[in-house]
């Protein structure tokens, strides 16, 4: 799957119904990428207008796997340079009537790679955003910074990571992809089987003299859509597995 496009389960213009009272409608969903240690991290963030009126985010890291929701808050003081944010600081804020000390994780700019229905906020192509992630006690917080044609923008949101059952709820459905640990172990176990039919098929030719094994190469398709090349001989199986990263509104 191209690490440019949304992964999560969300269609634009589509209701979601979850458990009364939670309704919203996905209007718009946009793909980041930011680049640290010369490796690449994908992200995207979804825009939810709830039946309420409320203003719901969703973000989905192509890392980490974790899903977040978010709601837009107000912050005192009101954080307008994101420049001295330096990951490991400890940032006090008011959010929502409530006092919280923050601790930066990340920062740093991400790069709109893909654009699905209208935002509230412009998000187009190639546009660069500013962001900085905090978090303390289970909140979840991320400060995100755009220039629009309006001139500089700061948005801070708060919010939570959601586990399956919570998505359920919300949304009526589990909204991410199932995780790639079982599919690895599945692809894995599968394999494993095949080596083990083939190494007693070669174990048997030896035996009977009936000529040395041909090498092939064998790709084994988990469920989460992972292509695993198994290249086979009479000696050996290499396997080469791709690996992620983690990353992380603002990631």
């Amino acid at each position: 799957m191209s690490r440019t496009l949304p992964r999560l389960a969300l269609r634009v213009g589509e209701d979601v119904v979850g458990t009364p009272p939670h309704r919203a409608t996905p209007r718009a969903v946009a793909v980041l990428s930011t680049v640290h240690g010369g490796t690449t991290f994908t992200w995207e963030e979804w825009q939810l207008l709830g039946h309420d009126g409320s203003d719901v985010w969703v973000e989905y890291d192509h890392d980490t796997r974790d899903v977040t929701l978010l709601h837009p808050t107000e912050a005192w003081p009101p954080v307008v340079d994101l420049s001295g944010l330096h990951t490991g600081r400890t940032l006090d804020l008011r959010l929502d009537g409530r006092q919280h000390s923050l601790v930066v994780r990340e920062r740093g700019t991400g790069r709109v790679e893909h654009v699905e229905g209208q935002f509230a906020e412009p998000f187009v192509v190639g546009q660069q955003v500013e962001y900085v992630d905090l978090s303390a006690h289970g909140t979840v917080v991320s400060i995100e910074r755009t220039t629009g044609p309006l001139g500089p923008v700061t948005a801070v949101y708060r919010g939570r990571r959601i586990d399956a059952a919570e998505q359920r709820r919300l949304f009526g459905r589990r909204v991410a992809p199932a995780s790639l640990r079982g599919g690895r172990f599945l692809a894995f176990g599968f394999v494993g089987l095949v080596l083990l039919g083939f190494f007693t098929s070669c174990a048997a030719r030896a035996d009977s003299d009936d000529g040395s094994c041909t090498p092939r190469t064998v790709e084994t398709v988990a469920p989460s859509g992972e292509v695993t090349t198994t290249e086979q001989s009479g000696k050996r199986a290499r396997r080469s597995v791709y690996g992620g990263g983690g990353g992380g509104l603002g990631k």
